[in-house]
């Protein structure tokens, strides 16, 4: 039925539930509360090795290598900001 109304144009005769139909508003407010402080932490971390990465380049004059060497757990972000950097500084 379904593939039938999705190929052809069939129109189903039942509304599929939204999320409010579904879950309580309660349920719904402490997950918007967690992914907020989640979204938040990641922004809070992000920021803080963005700072980390411009002050070892930019004061401490250290290369990419002598970074991921020092903290090798943030190889990737660290390899991500020292290029943009590398762009912004360029412009």
């Amino acid at each position: 039925m379904l593939k039938d109304a999705n190929e052809n144009g069939v129109k189903l005769s039942h509304q599929a539930p939204t999320l409010y139909d579904v879950v309580p508003k309660e349920e719904i407010a402490e997950f918007e509360e967690v992914m907020r402080k989640t979204i938040a932490d990641i922004v809070s971390e992000a920021s803080g090795v963005a700072c980390w990465v411009y002050v070892q380049k930019y004061v401490k004059h250290k290369t990419l290598d002598e970074m991921l060497q020092e903290w090798s757990g943030a190889s990737k972000f660290i390899l991500a900001m020292d290029t943009w950097f590398e762009r912004l500084m360029a412009e």
